[in-house]
């Protein structure tokens, strides 16, 4: 099906060029039209070519990114952690009476069906006699919903849950911290946390431990599972929203670069028309600087259109680079992430387009006005650096965003300490002087002790 689609593609392609040939032989001055065209609107062409480069590369980006997704390092957590609890399972003492022997098989078929679905979860599905595996858009709808990662994580959680009923008595009290060190995130006051402390203390008794235990164990799992569906969450709409300002760049790109006096960015005298036509070439009067060039332009040259079409797109372009330069120097704040869900790879996706539209509404607030003290720009590399350095600015916008993601982190429960260093050890208390070495001191002349 794809190789049909290439032949189709390029058959299209090369009619389309054999008409456009022949049209410019067979009417001579029609080619001289397109040829000035394509001169005034080089940039627009050049824009078109790059974004259907850029679809392309997007699309193989895509289908190589869904493809590692096969080795992601969740999968093989799970297939690991469901081999343990298996284990765990099979190692425990037999049972003596025949209800415990009935409950435990019970409660082994129970753990057994959930590891089974959590490695079916885990495991990448292929199709038989074929290498290709599954399709792009079944691989971006697991990977954007999280369904395959939830299920697998989801069934190796309830299987933990079973099979703390089968857990002796040492074991649990082995288990205790974990419990409560998930719990770890949720509010003081909460009951839920409040009840667990309580009834997993030491002098509680020890009928009610076990289903105490039990309901620590499913809090915490549970806890974990939401805070992994906010993460994904707010992964989805930070990349959702890096793709709209995207979109929303490259809108204005093409914009300014098919009408030009729709988005100016240049500064000073307003530019004289050579011909008397708006669409002609134009040749500014001396001090009009625009991002591609400053007029009046280079001796030698013919003049050119200002602005030019290809303004809006360079400042872009600049922004793009100021937005990843600081993009770049943020990554220091940022904290990586055992979850399987990558929010700081979209949280520094995100300061690129933040970058290119900060830039181009930058300078147009600086050619508007509204910049107090600041209202013209004097050169095109003065133009630039101010592009530039707009995009650098995104950082204070988007800088809410990681502490707001940084949030979610850090509410998301793991086994990392607590405290970034141990608390040191109480000193051992030391026993009172003695009544005599007290008389001793009370002998001592202060001006004896002094020397």
């Amino acid at each position: 099906m794809r190789r049909i689609v290439w032949v189709v593609a390029l058959t299209v392609v090369v009619l389309v060029l054999v008409a456009a040939v022949s049209t410019v032989i067979a009417e001579p001055e029609l080619g001289r039209t397109t040829w000035r065209f394509v001169r005034d609107y080089r940039w627009w062409l050049a824009l078109a070519v790059t974004v259907a480069v850029a679809v392309f590369l997007l699309r193989w980006l895509l289908g190589a990114f869904l493809g590692h997704q096969r080795c992601s390092p969740w999968r093989a957590h799970v297939r690991a952690s469901a081999d343990a609890l298996k284990h765990q399972l099979n190692a425990l003492p037999a049972e003596r009476t025949r209800a415990r022997r009935v409950r435990r098989e019970a409660v082994g078929q129970a753990v057994g069906d959930h590891l089974r679905a959590a490695c079916r979860f885990a495991a990448w599905d292929e199709e038989e006699n074929s290498n290709s595996g599954p399709s792009v858009g079944r691989q971006f709808n697991e990977w954007w919903t999280g369904a395959s990662c939830e299920g697998a994580y989801v069934n190796l959680h309830e299987a933990e849950i079973a099979l703390a009923q089968l857990l002796p008595d040492d074991e649990i009290e082995a288990g205790i911290p974990a419990a409560l060190a998930r719990l770890q995130t949720m509010d003081v006051t909460d009951p839920r946390r409040r009840a667990a402390e309580t009834q997993l203390a030491v002098s509680s008794p020890r009928a009610p431990r076990r289903a105490a235990f039990q309901s620590a164990v499913r809090t915490g799992l549970e806890l974990i599972d939401q805070q992994h569906a906010r993460l994904r969450g707010f992964r989805n709409i930070v990349l959702t929203t890096t793709v709209g300002l995207m979109l929303l760049v490259v809108a204005m790109c093409v914009v300014g670069a098919w009408k030009p006096d729709a988005i100016p960015l240049c500064f000073g005298p307003e530019p004289t028309s050579a011909g008397g036509q708006p669409s002609g070439p134009v040749e500014g009067p001396v001090g009009v600087a625009c991002p591609s060039e400053e007029a009046p332009p280079t001796p030698g040259t013919e003049p050119r259109r200002l602005p030019a079409p290809g303004d809006v797109t360079l400042v872009a372009l600049l922004g793009l680079m100021g937005g990843g330069l600081s993009g770049a120097l943020a990554i220091r704040h940022l904290q990586g992430s055992s979850t399987p869900y990558d929010v700081p790879v979209a949280l520094s996706l995100l300061k690129l387009p933040s970058g290119a539209l900060l830039a181009l509404v930058g300078l147009l607030f600086v050619r508007g006005g509204f910049v107090p003290g600041l209202s013209q720009l004097d050169s095109q590399p003065q133009i630039l650096a101010y592009a530039f350095l707009f995009g650098s600015a995104q950082q204070l916008v988007t800088r809410l965003i990681d502490r707001q993601a940084q949030d979610i982190l850090t509410k998301v429960p793991s086994k990392e300490p607590t405290t970034p260093k141990p608390e040191p050890p109480p000193a051992a208390e030391q026993p009172p002087p003695s009544r005599r070495a007290t008389r001793q001191l009370r002998r001592i002349r202060p001006g004896r002790a002094a020397r």
